[in-house]
């Protein structure tokens, strides 16, 4: 009798541990979003600002400069909103992010992840005008654990809003609409800090 209680105790426990296993794979999110005023470090010319039809009703922006430039010459700073988030599960996640652009010369962002001194980054652009609605990026391999993820000024007038990664690729799976942040993977300084 007492070993079969050993064997049910041993039972009930790998039990145990396996539901607990299981529910934190489903627990982890295959997409993280991030307002775009939830930044870690913010740095001039980047800046924060209001408004109604944005999610949370703000936003980051590089400022409309005036004259605005008409060439595609690169920023005149390194205005930028860097980001500190967690990924939950190893491997390839994509890269989404809501913008709003001025005109064919102000859209587009520097994107930038973990190695936040490189050459020549990728960018984050399209040619859809004078609305909020979000802009395909590129794929990157991420490891479990924090992640820095630099917008950094290209052009003036151009807004972000929300970006998002997800695990699902883009040809299965684009984003419609404003999400719910998912805060919890999102690191924010103390008030203070700022």
């Amino acid at each position: 009798m007492h070993r079969m209680a050993r064997y049910m105790t041993i039972t009930v426990a790998l039990l145990v541990g396996s539901a607990i296993a299981v529910t934190q794979l489903v627990a982890a999110p295959s997409r993280i979003v991030v307002e775009g005023e939830h930044y870690a470090w913010l740095k001039a010319s980047m800046a924060e600002a209001t408004s109604q039809v944005a999610s949370n009703g703000a936003y980051v922006h590089i400022p409309l400069l005036r004259p605005h430039g008409v060439d595609e010459s690169g920023p005149s700073d390194e205005g930028s909103a860097t980001y500190k988030v967690y990924i939950p599960t190893a491997g390839k996640w994509y890269l989404w992010a809501r913008c709003h652009w001025w005109d064919d010369c102000g859209n587009s962002f520097f994107v930038m992840v973990d190695k936040l001194d490189v050459d020549t980054p990728p960018q984050i652009t399209d040619s859809t005008l004078q609305k909020w609605h979000w802009v395909k990026g590129r794929s990157y391999q991420l490891t479990e654990g924090y992640h820095l993820m630099r917008f950094q000024n290209r052009e003036d007038g151009a807004k972000l809003d929300q970006f998002l990664l997800t695990r699902t690729p883009s040809n299965r799976w684009r984003p419609t609409r404003k999400y719910s942040e998912t805060s919890s993977y999102v690191w924010r300084p103390a008030e203070e800090e700022q």
